[in-house]
């Protein structure tokens, strides 16, 4: 088996290969004026003759800048004719960010062949960044706000280097995520075990920028000690803005990205669509090739589809439909919305003994913590079955894209087995055909209600779903945090069978709430 340090030093050896391909010590992209640009981020004392000396260096950038500057972007009363002035009217922070991304923009064009590649990657960076440093200012999160934009902003410094210099390799990587494989995946099998992030941190190191520029490189980061953990904070905010941006162009599941930083950064439907907005504006007003990369991604539109569909999910309900009258009609009673924190030790008189020790057991598992949340799911589902008595279990998630928001089987258990779990899948919301009002899971989630279906009620559920609901009573257990659903427990039972009583209702409702403490708890 392969140690750790050889694996490091594997990768590092890969790395090399790589550099010496790409003749680092000649990359030409990072520029003297962007390095010195990068440096006025860190440095307090910088004044603003200082930063107008790097701008006039270059006639291009200096011309860029003024053009950006009179521009509608700025709407300023008069015409702006010298770098000086612009300092004097937007301020030192203002024009020190915008002439970085613009030397950036140039110097790494001007260097690739994928021209479009590039121009898509630097462009989605651009929002990413502005939307990184809006957040800061709308949460007050104590950060520099120029060091969050140049942070996001460089966090896809690996895949930008491969773009320009592996052209060939970057459109095998897109053609693998095309057939379903994550980033890191085809990355690692076109270059034999490396990563973006890893190309990315090795730049950086190489052209020696600041720590938190690096270490904001680094995937996956777990949510910082404290709000108060700078660099941790900054690799949080970099990750999910860069993440999030990514998968709205890529029409990606963004629900992951979301659940993953709903406690960290916390916005409301509303408010994150606004930023995306907002951002989105500033971007397109900024240069030309921004708004040329933006429009080849279609973000306006990607952000116009995910604000519609976190609206199928986050709309209240307004009226009920004949047919679902009717329903509600034929629900057990208890069955209602869920409540707040659920209590999971308690215990419900005239259970049998194997669902006390079930949940004792499950119970003890969430205190001690340390538990895989995809086991403790497969545990549940076995409860729904071998406790509680439903022949089929399905633990269903949201999947949120930017054009549409869909439930899709992760888990089972139980009979049918020609049904995987995996075959089980509802569109809720489709811009071409939004949301059907008749359909029963749709209306579970938006109001986080636990329904009860009995057996073969018409037009209720999707065509694609009849293998699971024919000749069954159905169970819908949606599973919410504060309010927000994130998927649900879907539960069958033989028609021929007596319906679920309502013991055996509470019980599944409480193995159901003992999922969602495990979730909590897992998030903390």
């Amino acid at each position: 088996m392969q140690s750790m340090s050889d694996s490091f030093q594997d990768a590092s050896e890969r790395l090399s290969e790589v550099f010496a391909r790409i003749n680092m010590s000649e990359l030409p992209a990072m520029s003297s004026h962007v390095r010195e640009l990068i440096s006025l981020t860190s440095d307090g004392r910088s004044s603003a003759n200082e930063l107008a000396e790097i701008i006039l260096k270059d006639y291009s950038l200096s011309n860029k800048v003024l053009q950006v500057v009179n521009s509608a972007f700025y709407a300023l009363p008069q015409p702006v004719t010298s770098i000086t002035r612009a300092i004097t009217h937007l301020g030192f922070d203002a024009i020190r960010d915008l002439a970085l991304p613009i030397a950036l923009f140039e110097n790494f064009v001007k260097s690739g062949v994928e021209k479009e590649g590039i121009t898509k990657i630097l462009s989605s960076s651009f929002l990413s960044a502005l939307f990184a440093r809006g957040l800061v200012q709308r949460k007050g999160l104590k950060l520099a706000a120029e060091e969050v934009f140049i942070c996001a902003l460089f966090r896809n410094l690996g895949k930008m280097i491969i773009c320009i210099y592996f052209p060939d390799m970057y459109r095998d990587i897109e053609n693998k995520m095309a057939r379903g494989m994550t980033e890191d995946e085809a990355t690692q099998v076109v270059f034999e075990g490396l990563t973006l992030s890893q190309v990315g941190i090795e730049v950086a190191r190489f052209w020696n920028l600041s720590d938190k520029i690096v270490v904001s490189m680094t995937p996956d980061p777990p949510p910082p000690e404290a709000i108060s953990e700078e660099l941790g904070l900054l690799n949080n905010l970099a990750d999910y803005a860069n993440r999030l941006v990514e998968a709205i162009a890529r029409e990606l599941d963004a629900q992951p990205i979301m659940e993953k930083y709903d406690e960290l950064f916390s916005l409301n439907n509303d408010d994150l669509i606004n930023l995306l907005k907002s951002s989105m504006q500033a971007a397109e007003g900024f240069s030309s090739p921004i708004r040329y990369g933006l429009g080849k991604l279609k973000m306006v539109n990607r952000i116009m589809m995910f604000e519609n569909a976190l609206k199928s999910l986050g709309a209240k309900t307004v009226g009920k439909s004949e047919s679902e009258s009717d329903l509600e009609s034929q629900l057990p009673a208890e069955l209602g919305t869920q409540g707040g924190e659920p209590d999971v030790s308690s215990t419900l008189a005239g259970l049998e003994e194997k669902f006390e020790y079930f949940m004792a057991k499950m119970t003890e598992i969430v205190a001690i913590g340390g538990y895989n949340l995809n086991d403790f799911y497969q545990k549940v589902l076995e409860g729904f079955g071998q406790v509680i008595g439903v022949d089929y279990a399905v633990l269903a998630l949201i999947k949120v894209h930017s054009t549409r928001v869909s439930l899709v089987g992760k888990l089972g258990y139980g009979e049918l087995p020609a049904i995987m779990a995996g075959d089980f899948r509802h569109d809720i919301y489709s811009p071409m055909q939004g949301i059907n009002p008749v359909y029963v899971i749709p209306r579970a989630l938006k109001t986080c209600k636990d329904l009860a279906i009995p057996a073969n009620t018409q037009n209720v559920f999707p065509a694609d779903l009849d293998a699971f609901v024919k000749n069954r009573h159905v169970y819908l257990l949606p599973i919410c945090i504060n309010m927000k659903p994130v998927g649900l427990f879907f539960l069958t039972r033989r028609m021929e069978l007596p319906r679920l009583n309502n013991q055996q209702l509470k019980a599944a409702r409480h193995f159901r709430d003992l999922a969602v403490t495990a979730i909590r708890k897992k998030h903390e």
